[in-house]
């Protein structure tokens, strides 16, 4: 019995998160990999190698035709490449277009009407592809446009043990604002919190083999207990005068030092966007208006 064709795909801008899925794909058998066209032929030629299949390209015209085109370009360009492969497309309408930009609906890629336009965003940071590979099966993939592109790639994900979320347009900037919050401002917390240990003296190696405990279990705690459970610390115990000596000190940092007063600014916004779910932890009214007012107190005026 012959064995079916797979449906062919194309990657335009293979880098970290391109190369990642079209190697999962081809390796579990779900897409033969067609052209790979990045801004040079060396590029290209590194993320063939990485993937195991496919035809290094410079020049998008330079591509084979394909079932289904993967625009893992910077969102910035995903309109402009989306007008450059629309002359490209059958006129039958049955190629499937999709981008992985968590922040830009399907109609990104209006150009290439009438293909089956899908944007589909992997919740998985793509920082190590080599790792992503054993990494991504399990994560949540949300999808979102034409209904029978979105069926195809619920298929192609679900080959990689992946989840699937749909989403309207509407609801989708929001949903990509929460991942951003959750992973990408955590790093940035965790960049801070590296900082403000670095002025205590304390070098970033050690400082990290301090925090690895404390925040992998309060990470653990958020998912299992719920994040009012999860927060703990004195500003939950309405322990109005510790933060404050917290934040006079941050701010007596941002004195000497100008260019570190991210950790000043970052504790009294956060501090004031906490307060609401420290009241629903068990925070007094009291504690919590002292603690508003300390965080919207001017600069240097802490004193509780």
């Amino acid at each position: 019995m012959q064995t079916p064709e797979l449906p062919t795909l194309n990657i335009i801008g293979a880098g970290r998160l391109g190369r990642t899925l079209a190697r999962l794909w081809y390796r579990r058998g779900v897409f033969a990999i067609g052209g790979i066209c990045n801004r040079s032929i060396e590029s290209s030629a590194s993320a063939r190698e990485f993937i195991g299949a496919g035809n290094a390209v410079d020049k998008l015209h330079a591509m084979p035709p394909a079932d289904a085109w993967l625009i893992a370009v910077p969102d910035d360009q995903i309109a402009a490449t989306a007008e450059t492969l629309a002359p490209h497309l059958p006129a039958n309408g049955q190629a499937l277009v999709f981008h992985c930009s968590g922040a830009l609906p399907a109609n990104a890629l209006a150009a290439c009407t009438p293909a089956l336009l899908v944007s589909a965003h992997p919740v998985h940071s793509f920082a190590d592809p080599q790792r992503s590979l054993d990494e991504l099966p399990g994560a949540t993939v949300a999808l979102e446009g034409d209904e029978a592109g979105v069926a195809r790639l619920q298929h192609a994900f679900h080959a990689l043990d992946c989840h699937c979320l749909s989403l309207t347009p509407e609801q989708k900037v929001l949903y990509h604002t929460g991942s951003v919050m959750a992973c990408n401002y955590l790093t940035v917390l965790m960049d801070i919190s590296l900082q403000t240990f670095a002025a205590a003296g304390i070098d970033n190696e050690t400082a990290k083999e301090l925090l690895a405990p404390i925040v992998l279990q309060t990470a653990r705690n958020n998912f299992a207990l719920g994040t009012e459970r999860a927060l703990t610390g004195p500003l939950v115990r309405g322990d109005v005068g510790t933060v404050a000596r917290q934040l006079q000190a941050l701010e007596a940092l941002a004195q000497r030092e100008p260019e570190h007063s991210a950790p000043s600014e970052a504790y009294r916004t956060l501090g004031k966007a906490a307060l609401p779910l420290a009241k629903r932890a068990g925070l007094s009214e009291t504690a919590r208006r002292q603690l508003a007012a300390l965080f919207s107190a001017h600069r240097n005026d802490t004193t509780p």
